[in-house]
């Protein structure tokens, strides 16, 4: 899955959620994700045998309250754009605004690879080959745009 069309997927499922208006429900799955990651991470470094260390422990901790707070300014933007239009402008919006949805729908996807990678890990015959063919590939350009823009 390329960047844009991670991004692309990300928007298509924000402008859906939008139009359902389903704040409470990309924020269950974005939450789930979380977890999710967080614990298939977990079994991962039992499995492998790698030493889960309290410093990087502290690092995804972080990484994973700034997807939070990613999502909620998304939700903030929404909300405040939509306010200032009708208080300023007096144009109220027909349609709500998806910067919460889209960001939490690219959160999700995000948080998608990552588990399926962690299961992978854990125990290669658990998905398709294709699938973990896929994400390695994913995971590979990522790094490398990464890299790039750093």
């Amino acid at each position: 899955m390329t960047g844009k069309f991670k991004y692309l997927i990300s928007v298509i499922c924000g402008l859906i959620a939008t139009a359902a208006k389903q704040y409470g429900l990309i924020l269950s799955f974005v939450v789930i994700g979380i977890v999710m990651d967080f614990v298939t991470g977990l079994v991962k470094c039992k499995v492998t045998g790698i030493p889960i260390s309290s410093q990087k422990g502290y690092k995804g901790f972080w990484k994973k309250i700034s997807l939070l707070a990613a999502l909620f300014f998304g939700v903030f933007l929404d909300y405040f754009i939509a306010g200032v239009l009708e208080k300023i402008v007096s144009v109220e919006l027909p349609f709500a605004l998806p910067f919460g949805l889209i960001i939490g729908a690219y959160i999700v996807l995000n948080e998608s690879i990552s588990i399926c990678e962690n299961l992978y890990a854990c125990n290669p015959g658990i998905m398709p080959k294709w699938i973990a063919n896929l994400l390695k590939s994913t995971k590979e350009k990522i790094d490398e745009k990464n890299k790039g823009e750093k």
